[in-house]
Order: C-alpha cells, then sequence, then structure tokens
C-alpha cells in the first residue's frame, strides 16, 4: 500500500498538466483548471475601501497572516461586504482593521446553517450571536474595531449521531425543475429538523449552468437562498464556457476545497475541463485526510470511473490517480454528475479495496431516452452509511411511476 501510495504522488507529479503559465493569469484562461485554483483563492480575501482586510480561514486558525478558499468575497458597497461560506460546517473568517479608526463595516454571512452557533469577537473573546429567528441562512453582523484591530467570526454546526446530506447535479437549461427540486427539499429539511437525522446540507456536482453565464448563476442562487440549508457547489464543464472570466468562481467562489460537517469529511473537487489542478492533485493526501472525521465523501462533476457513464476525463491518467488516493483511504462514497441519468456502481475494485461510486445527474438537464430519473440522492450517516433517491418527476409527468435501480432504492418517504 505504501508503493501505490508512493506511485500515486508520483504519477501526479509528473503526468499533471501544466499550470497557468501567465503571471496572475495576466492572459486568462479559465479553462485551464490552474488558473481557476488562482481565482477562487484571490476570491477568499478582500480589501475594502476603508483598508479593512477580510480572508477565509482554516476553521481553527487563530493567525490572520494566511488564508484558504472557504469562500468568497463580494463587495457591495463601501461599508457593506457579501461573504458566502463554501459549504456546510465549520468555518472562520478573519477582519483586519486597516489602522486607527477603521469604519465599522457589515458583512452579510451567507450560506451558513440556521443551526449553526456563530460566534464575533476579537481573538479568543468572541460571543455568541443569537439564532436566527426566520431560518434563513444568511445573517447581517455588525463589525466594529472598538475592541482591538483583528475580528473574528466562527461557525460550527452542532450535530446528532445520525444526519443527512443530499446530492444532485447538472441543472443546466432546466432550473424550473431544480426549483421543483428545492421545494422537495425545503419539506423534507422541515420534517428532518424534529427527528434524530437532520438535514445539514445540499451538494451539486457541477453544470449548475448551460453556458456559464451570470444571469444562470443568478437563477440557481436565487434558488438556493430560499433553502434552510447551506449548499456546497463545484464546478462541471458547462460553468467553465467562457473562459475568460472566473464566472463560477465570482458567483460561487472555490470549486477545490473541503468541508467538515458533523462527522463527513466531503472534498470537493473542479474537474470542470475533464481535469484536476496540478496544484490540487499534489495536494489530494491533503484534501483526502478525514482527520477525526468518521466519514469520508470525493465530490467532482466527472466520474473517475469511466465503467459505462462516458466519463469525460481529458486526462484519464489524474481519474485513476485519483482512484488510488480514494481507495488508499478507503473513501466511503463518490460522488459525481456529467452523465445525466442516475447510475450506482457499488463494487468498485481498486486493489484490494472496495470503492462506491453513484452518479446523481438528476438535478434537470435533459436525460434523453432513458428511463427519466429527477431527484436527488439522500445518503444518511449514524452506524454507517446508507443512501437512497428521493424521485421528484417533472410537472406534468403522467407515466406510471419509475422503478428503482437494481441496487439503490428509493427513500421510503
Amino acid at each position: 500500500m505504501k508503493l501505490l501510495r508512493n506511485s500515486a504522488l508520483l504519477l501526479a507529479t509528473n503526468l499533471a498538466p501544466a499550470a497557468c503559465q501567465q503571471a496572475e493569469c495576466s492572459n486568462p484562461d479559465y479553462g485551464n483548471p490552474d488558473c481557476r485554483v488562482l481565482a477562487e483563492n484571490e476570491l477568499a480575501r478582500l480589501g475594502t475601501p476603508g483598508g479593512v482586510e477580510l480572508r477565509f480561514q482554516p476553521p481553527g486558525a487563530d493567525l490572520t497572516g494566511s488564508w484558504i478558499a472557504g469562500g468568497h468575497f463580494r463587495q457591495i458597497a463601501p461599508d457593506r461586504v457579501r461573504a458566502r461560506v463554501a459549504g456546510p460546517g465549520s468555518f472562520a473568517i478573519s477582519i483586519e482593521a486597516g489602522g486607527p479608526g477603521s469604519a465599522p463595516i457589515v458583512i452579510e454571512l451567507a450560506n451558513v446553517d440556521p443551526a449553526a452557533i456563530v460566534s464575533v469577537g476579537p481573538p479568543g473573546a468572541e460571543l455568541e450571536l443569537p439564532a436566527p429567528t426566520s431560518g434563513a441562512t444568511v445573517r447581517d453582523i455588525a463589525i466594529d474595531f472598538a475592541d482591538g484591530p483583528v475580528v473574528w467570526i466562527r461557525g460550527r454546526r452542532p450535530c446528532p449521531s445520525r444526519f443527512s446530506l443530499a446530492f444532485t447535479a447538472d441543472i443546466q437549461t432546466n432550473p424550473g425543475q431544480f426549483a421543483r427540486i428545492a421545494e422537495r427539499l425545503r419539506e423534507e429539511s422541515r420534517a428532518a429538523a424534529a427527528t434524530d437525522a437532520p438535514l445539514v446540507g445540499l451538494v451539486i456536482a457541477g453544470d449548475l449552468a448551460e453556458a456559464a453565464r451570470d444571469d444562470e448563476y443568478e437563477a440557481v442562487a436565487e434558488i438556493l437562498q430560499g433553502l434552510p440549508i447551506p449548499t456546497a457547489v463545484t464546478a462541471g464543464n458547462h460553468d467553465i464556457f467562457r473562459p475568460l472570466h472566473p464566472q463560477f468562481n465570482r458567483n460561487f467562489g472555490p470549486g477545490n476545497y473541503t468541508f467538515d460537517v458533523c462527522d463527513a469529511h466531503v472534498a470537493m473537487l473542479d474537474s470542470g475541463s475533464g481535469a484536476i489542478a496540478r496544484s490540487v492533485m499534489a495536494r489530494l493526501p491533503e484534501f483526502l485526510d478525514r482527520g477525526d472525521a468518521r466519514y469520508l465523501l470525493a465530490v467532482m462533476h466527472h466520474p473517475p470511473h469511466p465503467g459505462t457513464t462516458g466519463a469525460g476525463w481529458s486526462r484519464e491518467d489524474m481519474a485513476q490517480i485519483l482512484l488510488a488516493e480514494l481507495a488508499l483511504n478507503r473513501a466511503d462514497l463518490i460522488v459525481a454528475g456529467h452523465n445525466h441519468a442516475l447510475h450506482d456502481f457499488p463494487g468498485i475494485r481498486i486493489g484490494d479495496v472496495g470503492l462506491h461510486e453513484v452518479i446523481v445527474g438528476t438535478a434537470g438537464a435533459l436525460q434523453g431516452t432513458g428511463t427519466p430519473r429527477y431527484g436527488y440522492l439522500r445518503v444518511t450517516f449514524g452506524d454507517g452509511v446508507s443512501a437512497c433517491f428521493v424521485e421528484v418527476p417533472p410537472a406534468g409527468y403522467d407515466r406510471a411511476a419509475n422503478k428503482p435501480l437494481r441496487t439503490l432504492d428509493y427513500c421510503d418517504d
């Protein structure tokens, strides 16, 4: 196993695609995955006109000198900044004054679970904020520097021993159907909140748009803002169709990041170009390190196991390296999209390790001549990992109910 790991890392270093050659991508091609890595990192920090510096940080950080692609910032007004957290679970943001007398600002903190405990204050003296009464995933937080030049915002979600995540992919030209799926998720979230297995997030494995236009992303963002749970997304091939600008990153932030929610470590990987950035391939052991989490999941647009899925990788060697690393880390589940259908591969053998991959390209995109199954995968974590599919038929669908897959049941409720 040690030899296999060393081989995987050697391949990751020697066979990965060349990085963006322009300094700072000054003549950018955001179809290049390494250019998108630069974009997602730059969007994870912001200097305001008043000289205030904001950075997404590792959840346990206490120094402001570095930052991570844990979300993205957008200046809305001179004294107002929108900070969208990339995914569910723990997060941290450092806010540093530009000098004495820096003016207060308001942080519009977005994509945060209403059940999360959010604290704000100077280092080591953060105070918990009251929980929102509306169940919204957006909170306004007023920041002043009366107690010092640095203020932290931290968040974490307390969890029971059982919890669920929802997964889907491939919205593309059909946000109307995705809105129907979101309504079903709203219903499930409200019902599950009163159970011992709350729904703690939605994960979308790429192709939120058809042509990577801002209006497409804005339509999807509006639907997501109506959900009572946070969302994690990564890019698909349709999300990078306009390579002169990092439109996906500007609207949703990073495509390569990890988040830890409850007892699950989820690695989000941007395979929108049919390849993963060289800088990310070199860090796969870090991305796939579950730490203290019990469960490990990997999410990307292109299925790394080709099978009968059409794959779509421009670098098949990268898919094989990724599978090797997933096997070495004994990942509990791989979720992908790209193929507009529902497929379940519960027995992928990589050496002596069995991996489970589910393709859930069921968020709205046309599914061709196959059995149309629209909806989302519900994955429940507790004594183990169990998965089932929630079907959400299109409006006016008048055919007989679809049968579940042989290896993947429909959810009872």
